[in-house]
């Protein structure tokens, strides 16, 4: 079995030298992002942090207040654990944004997509890197912390979900278990294989969906707590009455991102997890989207309040295309003005526009939403199809 070590954070001299880490570089956490049914979860250990997977484009928001609550102006990796959209959409505005990424990693495995076109491929491309693929037996050091990959160890050639890389984050404060989306088939050739699972937390693997977490896994896991990435308005029936009830007979205390706005967060100290649940702080507003002119390609916001918006960060996202698009720094809309965007299809005069060639889909429905910088929904409007 092969063993890939890469070092890509390093405790300092002066914290070797003295033998211990600072009270910050102890510190072990995992921040899982309230990103509807999509995985968006941030980890960090020894002061640094990594992403793993980058939700919905929608999610931005929630990530960058996840990375400003923790003190993470740069990710020293983004692991992607397979193709779904749902964990990948994110990757593009990441990797058009300012923050620094040491390293691009993905499953070594993956089905339905040519390397060319592989979502972390195409993100990497963007700052000039390559991506690292991981497997079976392949671990990633994070100082004294380390992302040990436990599958996938043979491609699944019916679902990407099965393809999934599922890690250990061991560290000297405890243990995580981020499953993906792995399902029964791929379970249980990671039971076959005699790995040790047994973790302090579990980040359940797909959504906690009914074809996910055998009794087996839980088991073998034995976590003390257990995250679970989902909101049953976007997939019904999850989390699986099921998988609840297998967690908590093996006394893990489970939370789900949609029980909050911001997600969940939890530290590991002594292989003891704490968790909590993160709400985004409101921000009131009453700028709204006014109009959407599907042939024109044109969105009108309209400020109703008695003050000056400032806009700089807020994003418009379309549901249909996933496209997304960022209000340059010093945007501005004045009490009862309106401001209209258009795209690169769109004719006659706009106060911004949308580089991108259409965002309003003309025959099927789509929904913009409008999104403070937080990543909370301030209006949307349906296309009217």
């Amino acid at each position: 079995m092969r063993k890939i070590l890469l070092e890509i954070l390093f405790l300092s001299l002066t914290a070797l030298l003295a033998g211990c880490a600072s009270a910050e570089s102890q510190e072990v956490w995992m921040y899982a992002v309230s990103a509807g049914k999509a995985d968006a979860i941030l980890i960090g250990a020894n002061g640094k942090a990594c992403l793993v997977d980058a939700g919905y484009g929608r999610s931005r928001g929630k990530i960058l207040f996840a990375m400003k609550r923790m003190g993470i102006d740069r990710l020293e990796a983004v692991f992607v654990t397979h193709t779904d959209k749902d964990h990948t959409e994110g990757l593009t505005w990441l990797a058009e944004s300012g923050i620094e990424v040491g390293a691009w990693y993905a499953s070594a495995m993956y089905t339905g997509v040519k390397e060319k076109n592989h979502p972390a491929v195409k993100a990497a491309e963007i700052r000039n890197q390559q991506v690292i693929w991981l497997q079976a037996g392949d671990a990633v050091a994070l100082g004294s912390a380390t992302l040990n990959v436990l599958a996938p160890s043979r491609l699944n050639e019916d679902k990407d979900d099965n393809n999934s890389l599922v890690m250990m984050f061991s560290t000297d404060q405890g243990s995580i278990l981020l499953a993906g989306d792995m399902e029964f088939p791929e379970e249980e050739i990671l039971l076959a294989s005699g790995a040790d699972l047994s973790c302090d937390m579990l980040k359940v693997g797909n959504h906690a969906d009914d074809d996910t977490t055998s009794q087996a896994l839980v088991r073998a896991a034995m976590p003390k707590a257990a995250v679970i990435c989902t909101d049953s308005s976007e997939k019904p029936e999850t989390p699986d009455v099921r998988v609840l009830a297998l967690l908590e007979s093996v006394g893990a205390e489970t939370f789900v991102t949609q029980e909050c706005t911001g997600g969940i967060l939890a530290r590991l100290s002594g292989g003891v997890p704490s968790v909590e649940r993160i709400d985004l702080p409101a921000q009131p507003s009453k700028v709204s989207i006014a109009s959407l002119s599907v042939d024109e390609d044109r969105i009108t916001l309209q400020n109703a309040g008695d003050q000056s918006a400032d806009l700089t960060g807020w994003y418009l996202y379309s549901d249909r295309g996933g496209e997304l698009y960022v209000f340059p720094d010093g945007t501005a809309l004045a009490p009862g003005a309106a401001l209209t965007l258009g795209t690169n299809s769109t004719d006659g005069p706009t106060d911004l526009r949308w580089d991108d060639k259409k965002v309003i889909h003309r025959s099927k429905s789509d929904r913009i939403t409008l999104y403070d910088p937080n990543g909370l929904a301030v209006s949307y409007m349906d296309n009217g199809l």
